[in-house]
């Protein structure tokens, strides 16, 4: 079965990502031992296990704050270990994802450190969103506190308008 290739001007758009940073990208995945399908005048024919590569790259650099080079490695190994759960569900031999440039898969020690980079990482965005509460339900609290103190001021200003034998009035 033919898979349909995208070009990178079709990727780079659907990533909403610019050509340059999806060549990086692709540079960095290609160090980590990704191989990508080549197309016309060898260029990258990007097929849909590629871009949902790429997908969680863009969503991990987001939310994460890493380097390339890390978020490459986590991805990597995330997808390495979903091809191995699926080869295990299918009970048949399936080629992994990604081979390293000397043609072996990675090793054990590699993917455990892998998915503990991955853990770190959502533990990461974990406490960044409960940053993010704290942030917001202090910024209410200080919004709420700058009109009390606005309606104070507005009291006293009225009250000082009164001359003192009008006080009683």
């Amino acid at each position: 079965m033919n898979e349909r290739a995208f070009g990178t001007k079709e990727v780079s758009k659907a990533l909403k990502v610019g050509d340059s940073t999806l060549r990086k990208w692709c540079i960095a995945l290609e160090k980590e031992g990704y191989t990508f399908t080549k197309g016309v005048r060898n260029s990258r024919a990007f097929i849909q296990k590629d871009i949902v590569v790429l997908k969680d790259i863009k969503l991990l650099l987001q939310e994460s704050g890493m380097n390339l080079e890390s978020t490459v490695k986590v991805t990597l190994a995330k997808h390495h270990s979903e091809n191995i759960n699926d080869s295990d569900s299918d009970n048949g031999e399936r080629t992994p994802l990604f081979l390293q440039e000397n043609g072996s898969k990675l090793s054990d020690n590699t993917l455990i450190e892998y998915t503990k980079v991955q853990e770190q990482l959502l533990e990461r965005v974990e406490r960044l969103k409960n940053i993010e509460e704290k942030l917001d339900y202090r910024n209410k609290l200080l919004l709420e506190t700058r009109q009390e103190i606005q309606d104070t001021k507005k009291v006293i200003a009225v009250t000082r308008e009164k001359k003192w034998w009008e006080f009683w009035k």
